[in-house]
């Protein structure tokens, strides 16, 4: 079979384009508020949150695997550098230090209400557990986030590289 390529407008692909963002950030936004329901009508439940979970972290995991494999995301990094006051890098760094803190206090008044006695009991299970946390957490995800953005940005780069020496493949 012999595929033609149809001629397509430049103005209906970047409708189409922004239409197909907006419907992801719809079903994300569905996503987080069907969490949000459950965990206060059901409880706190991995396996109630399975779906949405699979949702959010597919999506975003199939987004960043094909930017990074055209070579989009180091554009993406360049246009944001270029606009905004704070580094990709620098604010994939402070994520995951805001992430592993978010972490460690829900653990902490996890504890402190779950399994304390007496009020001095729960403060002294909040500061313990959030400080555990706060260590294991706050470098783990620091070091994966920034991780996985050289990485990728390693990749993109490259991918770029490529596309400059020999612009017929892409």
């Amino acid at each position: 079979m012999i595929w033609r390529k149809q001629v397509v407008d430049e103005r209906v692909r970047n409708a189409q384009n922004k239409i197909y963002r907006e419907v992801y950030n719809v079903i994300t936004l569905i996503c987080c508020i069907s969490i949000a329901v459950k965990f206060i009508t059901i409880g706190v439940s991995f396996e109630v949150i399975l779906t949405e979970f699979i949702i959010l972290i597919g999506g975003s995991s199939y987004y960043g695997f094909r930017s990074t494999q055209l070579g989009l995301f180091s554009d993406e990094v360049e246009m944001h550098d270029a606009t905004s006051k704070i580094p990709y890098r620098k604010k994939t760094i402070l994520y995951g230090i805001i992430f592993g803190l978010v972490i460690a206090l829900f653990m902490g008044i996890n504890s402190a209400v779950n399994y304390a006695d007496s009020t001095q009991q729960g403060i002294y299970y909040f500061f313990l557990v959030s400080l555990v946390s706060l260590f294991i957490y706050v470098p783990f995800l620091t070091a994966f986030l920034y991780v996985s953005y050289y990485t990728t940005k390693k990749k993109s780069d490259k991918v770029n590289e490529k596309n400059l020496e020999d612009p017929d493949e892409w």
